[in-house]
C-alpha cells in the first residue's frame, strides 16, 4: 500500500522470496518501488545493518513499519527448553524496540519528522491459553509503544492490535486455528487491518496510540483510557455481514473495559478494606 503511494521501499525478511514480493509490488504498481535485503531481526547487527542499507539505497527514511512477528506452536510449558520463548521475545519485542531506537536517534540527531508502527496483536490485550509467549510480547509492544508518546511531534510512534487476520502466520498456526472465536468467527482480511495501518501511519493527531483492529457492524473510535503515558484507543473496522459481526465488537469492547478498569483501580478489595480500616 505504502508503495502505492509514491514511497520507496525496503522489504526486510528471513525468507529468500522477500525478492520475489518485491517484485511483485513492482510489477504491481508499474515502477521500482521497492528493494530489498535478508536479515534475522533476532540479530541486532542484522537490524542495524537494514537501516544502514536503506540509507545507501536511498539517502533517508521516513516511515519505520516493524511488523514481523511469529507465534508459539506449542505452549510455554511444553518447550523443553527456552529456544523458542527467545525467538519470540526477539522478533516480537526486541527486534522492534531496537528498530525504534535506531530510527528515533536518526530522526533526532536529522531534526527529521518520522512515523514509526508496530504491529501488535489482540493476543496483546485478551490473553489465549497456551499463548503465554506469544500474547506477552505484543502487550509488552504497545506499553512500549505508549511509553514513546512523549517523542511526538517530531516522531510519531503508533501500534495497530489487528484481530487474527487471514495471513500466512495465522493459516499455519495451529493454536490460533484451533481458538474457539476464530472457529466461530473466521479471520478477518489483511485488507482492513492496512486501512488501520495507512491510519496510524498519516493521522498526526495519533502518537503513542494503539488501534485496535476487529471485525465491526460499522466503522468506530472509541478512547477506553488515557493518561499520561498510557492510552488505547479502539479503531474497530467494518466487517462481515454476519451475525457475528456486531458481537465480536461488543466482545473486544467489555473485554477491554474490564482490563482498563482494573489498571485504573487494580486490587479494589484491598482498597475497600484499607477504607473501612480507616
Amino acid at each position: 500500500r505504502l508503495a502505492e503511494y509514491n514511497a520507496q521501499v525496503l522489504l526486510v525478511d528471513i525468507n529468500n522470496n522477500v525478492e520475489s514480493v518485491s517484485l511483485e509490488i513492482n510489477a504491481h504498481v508499474g515502477r521500482n518501488a521497492t528493494s530489498w535485503i535478508v536479515c534475522d531481526l533476532c540479530k541486532l547487527q542484522d537490524i542495524q545493518g537494514y537501516f544502514d542499507y536503506a540509507l545507501d539505497q536511498y539517502g533517508h527514511f521516513d516511515i519505520v513499519v516493524n511488523n514481523a512477528g511469529i507465534a508459539n506452536e506449542q505452549s510455554l510449558f511444553s518447550q523443553p527448553d527456552s529456544t523458542e520463548l527467545d525467538r519470540i521475545i526477539g522478533v516480537n519485542l526486541r527486534a522492534p524496540m531496537e528498530a525504534t531506537r535506531i530510527a528515533v536517534r536518526y530522526f533526532k540527531s536529522n531534526e527529521r519528522k518520522g512515523t514509526i508502527l508496530n504491529t501488535a496483536s489482540v493476543g496483546g490485550l485478551l490473553p489465549i491459553s497456551l499463548m503465554e509467549s506469544y500474547g506477552t510480547t505484543k502487550a509488552g509492544l504497545m506499553f512500549f509503544t505508549a511509553t514513546c508518546k512523549g517523542l511526538a511531534p517530531l516522531i510519531r510512534v503508533n501500534a495497530v492490535a489487528p484481530y487474527f487476520a487471514d495471513t500466512p502466520l495465522v493459516a499455519t498456526n495451529r493454536l490460533v486455528r484451533s481458538y474457539p472465536l476464530v472457529q466461530q468467527v473466521g479471520l478477518m482480511k489483511p485488507e482492513k487491518v492496512i486501512k488501520a495501518m495507512v491510519k496510524a501511519i498519516g493521522d498526526e493527531s495519533l502518537a503513542g496510540d494503539t488501534l485496535m483492529v476487529a471485525m465491526g457492524a460499522k466503522p468506530e473510535v472509541l478512547t477506553f483510557y488515557d493518561s499520561v503515558s498510557f492510552h488505547v484507543t479502539s479503531y474497530i473496522i467494518s466487517g462481515t455481514t454476519t451475525r457475528y459481526a456486531s458481537a465480536i465488537s461488543s466482545y473486544f469492547a467489555r473485554a477491554l473495559n474490564s482490563i482498563l478498569g482494573y489498571i485504573r483501580n487494580p486490587m479494589p478489595d484491598l482498597v475497600q478494606a484499607k477504607a473501612r480500616t480507616d
